[in-house]
């Protein structure tokens, strides 16, 4: 399993594109080992209203069961943010 992360997120991963999870098995317990490992500020950026959004091998977490999505050692997840546009 990879979580891949773009754009401003960087500038809550000190720079790191991506992460190997350990031992998550739902999106809920990715976010919390994210947490760990990136701080309690970068989960506060990825579960703030309109921030962030997750793709799980494509597909949006809205669609595939949200924060209670079930992930697998093949999966690839990717944290976007939103881009605000004036």
């Amino acid at each position: 399993m990879i979580v891949l992360f773009y754009s401003n997120l960087l500038n809550y991963t000190g720079g790191a594109s991506s992460f190997e999870p350990k031992n998550s098995r739902s999106m809920r317990e990715l976010i919390d080992e994210l947490g760990r490992h990136f701080g309690g500020r970068f989960k506060g950026f990825i579960l703030g209203d309109e921030n962030c959004f997750f793709l799980l091998n494509g597909r949006s977490i809205a669609l595939t069961g949200g924060l209670d999505s079930p992930l697998h050692q093949e999966d690839t997840i990717e944290a976007l943010p939103f881009i605000e546009a004036g």
